[in-house]
């Protein structure tokens, strides 16, 4: 049986997009239209392609679906400079790819820190999210008080429903509201990406 190896590429916007993926052509159709371009992405994911069905690509499908589970359901796959978790399947692929293909050591970078790098406002983005950060806590603070007397209490009471609530949208919505990742981000950020033109692994 012919293995089919992965080939990758990194399109305008940030996605990782295979080249030997069976719908490959359908990826870098030009001129999609908004709903177009959210279907497409929908399908940049190793289930939606041939070789994975056949079970002829690289990846075993045993490791394919371990791999997307592991996407899915925990936090092990998440953005270096922000901490959001990996949207799209093929990122967390290509990082795995090099790194047991070629030894080489690759950041795993969400589609908007992708974008900011490349147009120079990582620091400013990561300074926004930082404020918002500590915003999203007044509104719960806020309430709590009306319902009770404002304590120290109440306010580290709703403290930790602000916690639990990050937690909770980071789990469904991708998004990590936490101030730890973001500041780990930026040190990632400066440590590799500070003094580069381009977006390369570290």
């Amino acid at each position: 049986m012919v293995v089919i190896e992965p080939s990758f590429e990194i399109d305008e916007k940030g996605r990782v997009i295979c080249q030997s993926h069976s719908k490959y052509p359908h990826f870098i159709k030009p001129a999609m239209t908004p709903s177009e371009e959210r279907r497409m992405e929908k399908q940049l994911t190793c289930i939606s392609c041939s070789h994975y069905i056949n079970d002829d690509c690289y990846f075993p499908k045993s490791e394919i679906d371990k791999i997307e589970l592991d996407r899915l359901n925990r936090s092990r796959f998440q953005c270096n400079l922000c901490g959001n978790k990996i949207d799209l399947m093929l990122t967390v692929m290509q990082k795995i790819y090099l790194e047991v293909k070629f030894n080489t050591v690759m950041p795993l970078i969400c589609c908007d820190c992708y974008s900011s790098l490349d147009h120079k406002r990582y620091i400013k983005n990561n300074n926004n999210r930082i404020i918002l950060s500590i915003l999203f806590y007044i509104p719960i603070i806020s309430f709590m008080i009306t319902l009770f007397r404002p304590t120290f209490v109440i306010v580290f009471i709703s403290i930790l429903v602000g916690i639990v609530l990050k937690i909770i949208t980071k789990r469904f919505s991708s998004q990590s509201l936490f101030i730890y990742d973001l500041l780990e981000g930026r040190r990632f950020y400066k440590k590799y990406f500070r003094d580069k033109n381009k977006v390369n692994s570290p």
